[in-house]
């Protein structure tokens, strides 16, 4: 029974761990996987084995035109034919055909009649034709009324907004003027204050040079009355004057939310549709019957419909009428299938839709957008034009800014304003590498990077996807240490996901060992942990990995696409997820985050998007769908958040990093493939560090990079 396992797992693909359902096809380096996989492994018109990392260009066919691996055809047909042999205890029988013989009436009422269906079945061109031209024209419809909504929404926006800056601009003249009003109005309240000083001053100098006469009693009281007067003025001076002045104040609070809601207003998507075209029905007539069936010139019949006499074959029974005009049916759907020109039609449907996703929206306009507005916006009535509910509400959250609770902006430092800089903010500027390290050779040489943690000390911890290593570098990029740990069984996938557990130790998941090791940060193994799947499951395959603050650990099962929850002891209680597209389901997911308010954020990988759960594994949300523009995704392959609950998403196939707010926004987007500082090939593992940097895997380049 082992032995019948090792075999039924060397007919899988190694990428999507499934049975090849298909003809598998072989690479040049000889390595075999499945066509859906070689599909989205195609990079500038060039696959890179994912076995040996060989490249090799894509021939003119397409994936499609990549030789058969025949051998392990054999080896699939043998498989079942075992299997099936296995599961009726007999083993199966051989076809055998049936001989031609016809008679000439039959020959005759055959052609008649395939003569007349295919003279009717070319009005089937006739009509594709008609139906491709309508379409078009109403393709031309919603371009034009998509545009116009795209013009009419933008310019009403960048209309409220010209009427927002005259407003903001006639507040400021005129809160400018009060002030100012308000500066002169204390100036003359000083300057009288000043000229009875200056009075006071006088009258005491000229009783100073008259103290030597004064005689009488009179003179006397008014001099002790004038020193009182003057003493008491000086002593009020020595307290200060208050001056009624204006502080004058610019709240820009909401400014982030407003332009996120514009800048992900607008998505355009394309729906591909079947729009199948048959040939009109043949008419009942006595005068020309339709063709009766050859079944011996095709067809091949086992079991008991046929019997055997001294070497000939003949059938046990006459067709029904039924059988008869079945076959026919399946005859016209395979006449329908040779046609190459609608074939070729459909092939350019992809291209359509790719671009119907290009549609440019204008970036000054985008720009340009900013403060509140209390109008609201108008809701799209065309039903080809998808306009995300969030942007619908634009025009409310523009009017919160007026409600929302403000603080007034003074004018620090820079280096203050750096210092404490909105995450936003920060993030919008990111995209200049700051260092890379583990590829210029020595004991810090990284192969095939794949997953990487910050400790609780500052130090990266990055793994390695060729060999079963962890390298530890500091904040410079470093080399600090390396860590081997053991092996078992064939190596495949080396050390695919790592976090740090609240007791101090990593926790790395190890695909070719089906456990998750606990590493000290001394290199020590401290234990394993195991899931014991259910019946029908596929081997526990552990990649991307999270830890709470309690110890609980939620695990990506790539091959089962689920996620596995252990809690603080490593006893396996829960899962969620399974392979689908619904939301909900996961397809091949590789990386997995925790928010701040411990909700679980997955990079689902083959769906091209990532879902954010409940600790439960209730579905909450989603976000991103498959593309290259702002907020779509393309291959997520690994997450992490910040403190502030933004997330950071390397893309493997897009070779790029994309951030997105905690409402699940694309706020920037940098990278793009190559070999350079900033770009990538490949990237994997990805890390936000507490001081904000960002720290990702560029694995085919064989190197971390990190950026602030």
């Amino acid at each position: 029974m082992a032995s019948d396992a090792s075999f039924a797992n060397l007919l899988e693909c190694p990428i999507c761990y499934e049975q090849f359902k298909t003809a598998p096809k072989q690479l040049p380096c000889k390595h075999t996987l499945c066509e859906a996989c070689l599909h989205g492994l195609v990079q500038y018109n060039s696959i890179i084995c994912p076995e040996c990392r060989e490249e090799s260009p894509v021939p003119p066919g397409g994936v499609a035109a990549f030789p058969n691996d025949l051998t392990m055809q054999r080896f699939l047909e043998h498989h079942r034919t075992k299997a099936l042999q296995t599961h009726t205890g007999q083993p199966p029988r051989s076809p055998i055909k049936k001989p031609i013989d016809h008679s000439p009436v039959d020959l005759q009422r055959s052609l008649q009649g395939t003569l007349l269906l295919m003279e009717r079945d070319k009005d089937v061109f006739t009509k594709a034709n008609q139906s491709l031209q309508e379409e078009r024209q109403r393709y031309q419809q919603w371009r034009a009324a998509a545009q116009k909504r795209i013009i009419d929404v933008l310019d009403h926006v960048e209309g409220i907004v010209r009427q927002r800056k005259g407003q903001l601009l006639k507040d400021i003249e005129t809160i400018y003027q009060r002030a100012l009003l308000s500066v002169e109005t204390e100036d003359v309240k000083v300057e009288v204050k000043k000229q009875g000083m200056d009075k006071l001053c006088v009258a005491l100098r000229e009783k100073l040079s008259q103290s030597a006469t004064v005689g009488t009693r009179n003179d006397h009281d008014q001099v002790v009355t004038m020193v009182s007067q003057a003493q008491a003025v000086d002593a009020s001076l020595r307290g200060g004057i208050e001056l009624q002045l204006t502080q004058l104040n610019l709240l820009e609070t909401g400014m982030d939310d407003l332009l996120s809601g514009i800048r992900g207003w607008g998505q355009v998507t394309a729906t591909p549709q079947i729009h199948k075209i048959h040939p009109p029905a043949l008419p009942t007539s006595p005068s020309i019957p339709p063709p009766p069936v050859l079944l011996g010139h095709s067809k091949m019949m086992t079991g008991p419909a046929m019997t055997s006499h001294q070497g000939m074959v003949k059938p046990s029974g006459q067709l029904s009428k039924t059988q008869t005009t079945t076959a026919a049916s399946q005859h016209q759907q395979q006449q329908l299938k040779q046609v190459p020109v609608l074939q070729q039609q459909l092939k350019q449907v992809p291209v359509l839709q790719q671009q119907l996703k290009q549609v440019p929206v204008s970036q000054q306009q985008q720009q340009q957008t900013g403060g509140g507005s209390g109008q609201s916006t108008p809701q799209v009535h065309q039903e080809q034009v998808h306009v995300p509910p969030q942007v619908q509400q634009q025009s409310n959250e523009s009017q919160s800014l007026k409600k929302s609770q403000v603080t007034p902006v003074k004018a620090p430092h820079s280096s203050h304003i750096e210092q404490h800089q909105e995450p936003s903010s920060r993030y919008a500027s990111m995209g200049q590498m700051s260092i890379q390290f583990g590829y210029d050779g020595g004991p810090g040489l990284l192969s095939s990077p794949l997953a990487v943690a910050e400790l609780p000390n500052g130090t990266m911890a990055v793994t390695n996807g060729m060999t079963y290593e962890i390298k530890l570098f500091n904040n410079q990029g470093n080399h600090l240490k390396s860590m081997s740990l053991p092996s078992r069984g064939s190596f495949k996938h080396g050390l695919t996901g790592i976090a740090v557990h609240p007791a101090g130790h990593m926790c790395v998941s190890n695909p070719d060992r089906k456990e998750i090791q606990l590493v000290s940060v001394e290199g020590q193994v401290k234990g394993q942990l195991r899931v014991k799947v259910s019946i029908g499951e596929e081997k526990f395959c552990p990649w991307g990995i999270a830890c709470s603050s309690q110890g609980v650990m939620y695990v990506c099962d790539r091959a089962n696409h689920r996620i596995r929850v252990l809690n603080a002891t490593g006893a396996h209680v829960s899962s969620f997820g399974g392979r689908g597209k619904d939301f909900g389901k996961l397809d091949c997911p590789t990386g997995v985050a925790l928010t701040p308010n411990g909700q679980v954020a997955v990079a689902d990988s083959n769906n091209n998007r990532v879902q954010i759960f409940t600790p439960e594994g209730g579905f909450v949300r989603s976000f991103g769908t498959e593309g290259s523009g702002l907020g779509e995704l393309k291959g997520p392959s690994a997450i992490s958040i910040d403190q502030n609950g933004y997330m950071a998403v390397s893309e493997m196939t897009n070779n790029r990093v994309q951030i997105f707010t905690p409402a699940g926004q694309p706020l920037v987007v940098f990278g793009k493939a190559g070999a350079e500082g900033g770009q990538f090939a490949s990237p994997r593992g990805i890390t936000v560090s507490r001081d904000g940097k960002v720290i990702v895997c560029d694995t085919k380049n064989d190197r971390v990079q990190v950026f602030q």
